[in-house]
């Protein structure tokens, strides 16, 4: 059964139960179901049955939920945009998918228009309100088609859009919601979604809820920074499945009230998007005894997590935890730099085939081709993904991760190419040259991001000033979290013999 009938399953069961919960607000599935039935008869009215992408702008509200399955079952992906991100990027994003429409859940940023695009006012979808206009007969995404796209970072300036079939997330959500099957959960599971929609992190959370009848809580950017307010909505929220990066939940132990207490129905911890280090587990374990933490991995390309462990004392004692063993219908390849298979315990790259892997990335047949291959799996020509992750196995299938093979980094669960934000530092008026840095703490995990600008004047004011200013209009090209938190100007960026910037010699401060 395909994604779109386990939710009108679930509606059909108990329509009434809650699908979504958000700022006190609650969105049963009966209106979930009913808002997202007329919904794709008015896309279906407004655009040509040609499966362009749809993009759905706003932040946690329940009107997105409605927004995506709308989309889908008038057969059309969705594209999630998180309101936290810059106009400028929103624009890239909205021209690179060739989206037609726009399903505004929030006022869609000044300027952000081309040729062709219409915008639909979506506030109101969670109470029933469906904008006014034409309507037409819908037909469902089908399980082979891309069913959403979500954008990530991309090392020449420009954000790439990953597909997700239909059938590629139904495979996925099998798989996450077992990880959950004997935590002893009781009554309706709530699962917390803390990622913003544009992070792949929430299909996890998002699917896995609606899938099985279960209550999505949302918890929106502004509690989820503030200490006393997000330990109130917690302390309510009733969560037994926790989905989030592992620095969430470093934010979150940092208050000593952070336990069982708070979360009596807690049982299970998902982790993804970032390193999980043995200390964060440990604590968690501690202040949760009868809660399990499972640790997973996977890249955007091969739908949200391909391997996962659950995490016991015999890990602990260990520098690095295992991000686990691959689920059924994936196969996890380790290759050297000619693509020859290695043997276990050899690092390498990590090479993720099966059933889960993307179809590619949207209108961009060249970097589609550079990162997607097919690889024979026991005589079975099988899609695969090189993953630019450096990895190992054990001889019993046990995964390591060992970080990035390139230039690309992950921060607090969001993937970042480095040549992205240097690329758009380099727009900044006055800049001329650019190089970020990724600064690790001894634990090897990224802390945070070091800037360093080569400036065709210097202006007047302190270097915090100055800093200061370029990192404001470096803010109206990319989301927040690519920012950097240190900014340094220096009279010239070092470059390589090959003509690149030498972050050598940039870390290490010599000339």
């Amino acid at each position: 059964m395909d994604v779109i009938e386990r939710i009108r399953a679930a509606a059909t069961r108990d329509g009434a139960a809650v699908a979504h919960a958000y700022r006190g607000e609650r969105l049963s599935y009966a209106q979930l179901w009913s808002g997202a039935t007329a919904l794709a008869a008015r896309i279906a009215g407004e655009l040509r049955d040609d499966g362009s992408p749809v993009v759905v702008y706003g932040h946690k509200e329940s009107s997105m939920l409605v927004a995506f399955l709308g989309a889908v079952r008038a057969g059309h992906p969705y594209v999630p945009v998180d309101l936290s991100w810059p106009a400028d990027r929103i624009a890239s994003v909205v021209e690179e998918s060739g989206a037609r429409l726009v399903l505004a859940v929030r006022p869609l940023p000044e300027g952000v228009s081309h040729p062709g695009m219409t915008v639909l006012d979506a506030a109101g979808l969670a109470d029933g309100v469906v904008p006014s206009g034409p309507t037409g007969t819908p037909r469902e995404v089908a399980p082979d088609e891309p069913y959403y796209v979500v954008y990530t970072s991309g090392s020449t300036g420009r954000p790439k859009g990953v597909q997700i079939t239909g059938s590629a997330l139904a495979h996925f959500v099998d798989w996450a919601t077992g990880l959950t099957n004997d935590a002893g959960i009781e009554g309706t599971p709530v699962w917390l979604n803390q990622a913003p929609f544009s992070f792949d992190l929430s299909v996890m959370d998002l699917y896995c809820a609606l899938t099985s009848g279960a209550t999505l809580h949302s918890l929106d950017a502004a509690s989820a920074g503030h200490a006393r307010r997000r330990h109130e909505e917690l302390g309510g929220s009733g969560v037994s499945v926790w989905v989030s990066t592992p620095s969430f939940a470093d934010l979150c132990l940092a208050d000593r009230a952070f336990d069982a207490t708070l979360l009596p129905r807690l049982r299970v911890f998902l982790f993804c998007g970032e390193t999980l280090s043995p200390a964060t587990a440990r604590a968690l374990l501690q202040r949760f005894p009868d809660a399990k933490v499972v640790n997973t991995y996977g890249p955007t390309e091969s739908t949200v997590a391909v391997t996962s462990v659950t995490i016991g004392p015999e890990h602990l004692d260990g520098t690095a935890l295992p991000v686990g063993r691959a689920k059924p219908g994936t196969t996890i390849l380790i290759r050297d730099e000619a693509g020859t298979p290695l043997p276990p315990g050899e690092p390498g790259e990590i090479v993720i085939a099966g059933n889960t892997v993307s179809v590619g990335y949207l209108h961009r047949p060249d970097l589609t081709e550079a990162a997607f291959t097919v690889v024979d799996v026991d005589g079975v020509p099988t899609p695969a993904y090189r993953t630019g992750d450096l990895g190992r196995l054990t001889p019993d299938g046990m995964l390591y991760f060992g970080g990035r093979l390139d230039g690309q980094v992950k921060l607090h669960g969001y993937r970042i190419e480095l040549e992205d934000i240097e690329t758009n530092l380099r727009r900044v008026t006055g800049v001329q040259q650019a190089a970020v840095l990724a600064v690790r703490g001894e634990d090897g995990v990224v802390t945070h991001l070091h800037g360093f600008v080569q400036l065709d004047h210097v202006p007047d004011g302190s270097p915090l000033a100055v800093a200061t200013g370029l990192k404001r209009e470096l803010r109206a090209y990319v989301p927040e979290y690519m920012v950097p938190k240190l900014l340094t100007v220096v009279d010239r960026i070092p470059m390589t013999p090959n003509g690149k910037a030498d972050r050598r010699a940039l870390l290490t401060g010599s000339p």
